[in-house]
């Protein structure tokens, strides 16, 4: 049985997480931020983290540069969870060797692909017979409503 460690301070969001990955089989543990992740990684080493981005006392971000410092640790999968537009958050969690992403809500599918590549990145998929999540477009904050009309 594999292990998962959920990082989601959103109560409602941690609890659909963990139980989509309880219903995949996965054994899961949790954690409210960031500092209580590196205490149940101490505990035990997740095969996979799913970390929110957005965090508590300390941001995913920054957990995952904790998680990359030490040998016993620096290669354990994470998927960044985030309700972010994924293209404003790509650039900093590549720097840290981050390549997966679930945008908050997720669709089945999506967390089937997810772990399917993080876990076993050899894997091919049939791209006819695959879907990609989809992420919204980035908004512009300088687009006005009567810009917008005008489209």
């Amino acid at each position: 049985m594999l292990n998962a460690l959920v990082v989601e301070d959103e109560e409602d969001i941690k609890q659909l997480l963990v139980e989509d990955l309880e219903d995949k089989g996965y054994q899961v543990r949790e954690a409210s931020n960031g500092v209580i992740a590196i205490q149940r990684v101490r505990e035990q080493i997740p095969d996979i983290i799913f970390a929110d981005v957005m965090l508590p006392v300390m941001d995913g971000f920054t957990l995952i540069s904790k998680l990359r410092e030490r040998r016993d640790t620096a290669k354990i999968p994470v998927v960044l969870v985030t309700a972010l537009n994924a293209r404003d958050t790509e650039a900093r969690a590549g720097k840290l060797g981050v390549k997966h992403h679930l945008t908050k809500p997720w669709e089945s599918w999506a967390l089937d692909f997810v772990l399917e590549q993080a876990l076993k990145p050899d894997c091919k998929w049939d791209k006819e017979k695959t879907k990609y999540q989809v992420y919204p477009p980035a908004t512009d904050v300088r687009t006005t409503s009567s810009s917008r009309s005008q489209v």
